[in-house]
């Protein structure tokens, strides 16, 4: 008899292929089935816990989705998303009725890729405009689509077509004279000229009097303005009175003020400069005034200024006709479409600066009617510089948000499927570019491949790592020493090793993804003597479990560090993943029923894992949102949860068990007070038998925890015994705080090992067991020398080593 002792079960279960590759460094360190145990990072096998029935979905017959929201202090929701709406939920159940509309089809909830932002959660994919969620209080949610400024834009147009608009954008007309052709300009000294600074003309208007003033307009009707321009004079010799300190002020009386917008070094100008400020207001007011306290150069006499013109904002805008020379270069030469409304272009007039219109309605296939943002256009002259925005109902909506340094990313639409693009530096909607770039500035770039390789992923690593289905790049700096933005990006590629759309896990500096078809897992490294990101496979040896491909992952970093997996047939793999002290461990998971979708979650005392399970209840579809239960880490026999779907009563003793209504004609085992009975779920109640009554009682699905043993090779005196007819003489199996276990030669032949010893308390389950247990266990020779271990009903079961006797034939 030869004696084998397998201390660590640390791999998990192995690939069939692989079953008699004993010389694989690996081989004792794994098994050969691993179902609904989880491999422990030091080496152990515990049973997982079971999950406990929160509710079912609003509609079983379409399924839903899941999405984890984390507000922080102690603030953890699971959204249900469905078919066009969303629901909110707590560990504790669902939270009173919100119920928000959404624009998502059940159908595209698998694409969609999401980020947040403390109490918003930025939503893109479906080839939808990208929404924010945001959360307003405990039982107020919104839903809303993201309101983008500025782009981001397609390339430049290089076709002979010119847009020509129609107005400006600047509400104060061309003046004439201080009252006509309406409103009233009006300055500090009195000067029947300041109506010059609204004329739209170069020149320049002095106010004597000092280096202090002001100069204003008086709307006939309240406006909402939001910018404005200035121009120095024309003349050299009075750049030097232009004004260099002072505040933009609006009233409604001429008599109250409010200061919009302060500047202040605004010197060194030359002629004809122009300068533009923006700022936030959404208040109509009829008084506009420059107040400036600085002015008239050295001396502080008479000041001067070339021109004001002030932008009226875009929303309070009456939309204008912007017409195109010709359909070329306009959407593929089809020119524009009713599902362009609501389009960006960025249009650059006659003084050299860009801003961005708005396309309020589409009128022809030459005509639209537009709002312009940031500043006023200069005039009315056609321009063939422009540029129409890279996002709309025509041209698609980006399939994927990602963060990176600060900004908000987003990457792929149908026109566009390997383009990112990323918006100023914490202004998430703002995706505009100075005349003068910025660091700030939004940034956009393009996958440099010669094939069309779609954006999967995005993940903030220091660069932005872009998942594609070929390959995986990064996006980061082309020079440390300067900081991140559109002067300073360079692309680079990491790996030729593709990704499908699965979000992928960061696991501390490693990121964890799927290949493009699903069928396989991988790990990207930063390696130091590759300089760069290197990718390997996972799951070479438990290739196996993927074969039907993963449809999702979520990760569970406490307590164990579970990586888990559903795949198309609704089947979950469990990945226990611990890099540094090389743990990899793969383990198989049945629910009795179908998981269609898993999402984690942070909890009280370790991380969550809700799921949707699709069960057959009283022959009728049911899909259910369940939350998998902390395994069992010490404690009272009787709190253990190792039961599916199951429901907790705790409280004065009781014989009958409702409200087990969603288990309805389902065979259940009720776990009370530490023992199990079998019963079957009658008008939603279950009894226990004989009148019997318990404190804690738990009523749910039983689950089979199994581990089979490789074939252990064993040598003979003429060579190895591979091959020939094996078995077990006897076992000596280590556990700790195990309630039940069973062992033999298959699932059909198990003799059970915890049984009451001398000395346990009559009436009382048999105390849970720490230490070795010795069972004789006699396999049969046609049964290869493998041990099978099973633990069932409601009691926990932890191994930690398995030392048995084989005897080979000769």
């Amino acid at each position: 008899m030869s004696y084998h002792l397998q201390a660590t079960f640390s791999r998990g279960e192995l690939d069939p292929e692989l079953l008699y590759r004993s010389d694989l460094e690996f081989f004792r360190s794994s098994l050969a089935e691993c179902r609904n145990f989880i491999t422990l990072k030091r080496g152990g096998l515990r049973r997982r816990g079971g999950t406990r029935f929160v509710a079912e979905v609003r509609d079983s017959a379409l399924g839903a989705w899941l999405i984890p929201f984390e507000f922080g202090n102690g603030q953890y929701y699971m959204l249900e998303f469905g078919d066009f709406y969303f629901r909110v939920y707590t560990s504790a159940g669902r939270v009173g009725e919100v119920e928000v509309e959404t624009p998502y089809s059940r159908a595209v909830l698998p694409a969609l890729k999401f980020v947040q932002s403390t109490d918003t959660l930025f939503i893109a994919g479906g080839n939808i405009r990208p929404q924010a969620l945001k959360r307003l209080g405990e039982t107020d949610w919104t839903m809303e689509p993201m309101a983008f400024e500025d782009g981001p834009f397609l390339d430049v147009n290089i076709s002979p077509t010119s847009l020509t608009p129609a107005d400006t954008g600047n509400p104060v007309p061309v003046m004439t004279s201080n009252t006509t052709p309406s409103g009233a300009a009006s300055a500090s000294n009195g000067s029947s000229g300041a109506w010059q600074a609204f004329n739209r003309a170069e020149g320049k208007v002095v106010f004597s009097g000092g280096g202090s003033g002001w100069v204003q307009y008086r709307f006939p009707e309240a406006v909402v303005i939001d910018g404005y321009m200035l121009q120095a004079p024309s003349d050299n010799s009075r750049n030097d009175d232009m004004p260099w300190r002072w505040t933009l002020e609006a009233s409604s009386d001429g008599t109250t003020w409010a200061i919009l917008d302060t500047q202040d070094g605004q010197d060194t100008w030359t002629s004809n400069e122009w300068r533009d400020y923006a700022f936030h207001n959404e208040t109509a007011f009829t008084h506009y005034r420059l107040s400036f306290t600085q002015g008239g150069g050295a001396a502080s006499d008479n000041s001067a200024i070339g021109q004001i013109v002030f932008h009226q904002a875009g929303a309070d805008q009456t939309p204008f006709a912007l017409t195109a020379s010709s359909v070329e270069g306009i959407n593929a030469g089809e020119g524009f479409q009713a599902s362009d409304a609501g389009r960006h272009i960025r249009f650059r007039g006659s003084d050299g600066f860009w801003r961005w219109l708005k396309i309020a309605e589409v009128l022809s296939a030459t005509e639209v009617t537009t709002q312009v943002f940031g500043q006023s256009l200069p005039d009315t002259k056609a321009q063939s510089n422009w540029r129409l925005g890279a996002w709309s109902d025509t041209t698609g909506w980006p399939e994927t948000v990602g963060w990176h340094k600060s900004r908000l990313a987003f990457a792929g639409t149908e026109t566009e499927p390997q383009k990112i693009w990323e918006s100023q530096t914490e202004d998430f909607n703002n995706f505009s570019v100075s005349h003068v770039l910025q660091s700030s500035d939004a940034v956009s770039a393009g996958i440099l491949s010669g094939q069309v390789n779609r954006i999967q992923w995005l993940v903030d690593d220091n660069d932005l790592v872009i998942g594609t289905t070929r390959a995986v790049r990064a996006l980061g700096k082309a020079t440390e020493q300067d900081p991140y933005g559109p002067e300073n990006v360079e692309q680079r590629p990491q790996t030729n090793f593709g990704a499908n759309g699965i979000a992928p896990i960061k696991v501390g500096s490693v990121l964890l993804y799927f290949g493009p078809y699903g069928t396989d897992m991988r790990e990207m490294a930063y390696d130091l003597s590759a300089d760069g990101r290197v990718s390997q496979s996972l799951s070479e040896v438990q290739s196996h479990l993927f074969r039907n491909g993963i449809s999702g992952a979520c990760y569970q970093q406490y307590p164990d560090s579970i990586i888990w997996a559903w795949d198309t047939k609704g089947r979950v793999v469990g990945f226990t993943y611990e890099r540094q002290q090389q743990v990899y461990g793969m383990h198989r998971h049945d629910f009795g029923g179908t998981v269609e979708c898993l999402a984690d979650l942070s909890g009280e005392l370790s991380d969550e894992v809700w799921m949707i399970v699709r069960r057959t209840i009283s022959g009728q579809t049911k899909r259910y949102l369940e939350i998998m239960q902390r395994p069992f880490l010490g404690g009272e026999i009787e709190d253990a949860w190792h039961l599916d779907c199951a429901a907790r009563y705790e409280g004065e003793a009781v014989n009958t068990l409702t409200g087990l209504d969603h288990l309805e004609g389902q065979d259940v085992i009720l776990y009370a007070d530490g023992t199990d009975y079998p019963a079957t779920v009658t008008n939603g109640k279950v009894s226990l038998p004989n009148g019997r009554v318990a404190e804690k009682i738990l009523a749910g699905l039983d689950v089979k925890a199994r581990a089979k043993t490789l074939p252990f090779p064993v040598n003979t005196q003429d060579g190895s015994a591979a091959g020939r007819k094996m078995r077990i003489d006897g076992c000596a199996i280590a556990v700790l705080e195990t309630g039940t276990l069973r062992a033999g030669s298959d699932e059909t032949y198990l003799d059970e090992l915890i049984y009451y010893r001398a000395g346990d308390l009559a009436g009382k389950p048999a105390p849970l067991r720490s230490g070795i247990l010795e069972r004789s266990v006699e396999t049969r020779w046609e049964d290869g020398g493998q041990l099978t271990l099973e633990a069932g009903g409601g009691k926990p079961s932890t191994l930690l080593a398995i030392n048995f006797g084989t005897d080979a034939e000769p």
